[in-house]
């Protein structure tokens, strides 16, 4: 019986090579990256597991996303959110997600990783999560900062303007 296992005699062999280190916490996530790169050389979509969730990797986002997101920035609504999701990662996945007991901080995390890939830019989770925590540090809860001053949306009574800094002024009654 022969075996292809290293004989005692290579075991320098194999000091002297270059092992290129582990990138990977598991056997699962290297297995994963051998599955993406296999079909990225058959020239199918990689995909990554979300929340048990797969989902097409976004390489080009249309631009009709970039102008919606413009529009619904500050939108709560979950239909302007779940639109975007679909675009980004496909149908149903925002709702599996929220099944799968996906909190607002991986959301977060997994919409920047989303838009920093559908962007080009090879971001990684972590890459994404520390993004996502140096932005939201310091920030109290909420839409983020308002503006302060007149009115523009404060809720307050607009500041009086001088007569002096308005265009027209009749002098006197025309009657």
């Amino acid at each position: 019986m022969t075996t292809n296992a290293p004989s005692p005699e290579h075991d320098d062999d194999l000091d002297e090579t270059e092992v290129e280190q582990d990138q990977h916490e598991s056997w699962d996530a290297f297995w994963a990256e051998i599955q993406r790169q296999e079909a990225a050389e058959r020239g199918e979509s990689a995909t990554e597991t979300i929340r048990g969730v797969q989902v097409v990797v976004p390489h080009d986002l249309p631009l009709r996303f970039d102008r919606r997101l413009e529009q619904v920035r500050d939108s709560s609504a979950i239909g302007d959110i779940t639109g975007l999701i679909v675009e980004l990662f496909g149908a149903d996945v925002l709702d599996a997600w929220v099944d799968a007991g996906m909190t607002a901080m991986e959301f977060r995390v997994v919409v920047a990783w989303g838009l920093a890939r559908g962007r080009g830019r090879d971001l990684s989770f972590r890459d994404a999560y520390e993004l996502v925590k140096n932005n939201s540090e310091g920030k109290a809860p909420g839409k983020g900062t308002r503006r302060s001053g007149g009115s523009g949306g404060s809720g307050q009574r607009s500041k009086r303007t001088s007569g002096g800094s308005t265009a027209s002024r009749r002098r006197a009654s025309r009657t």
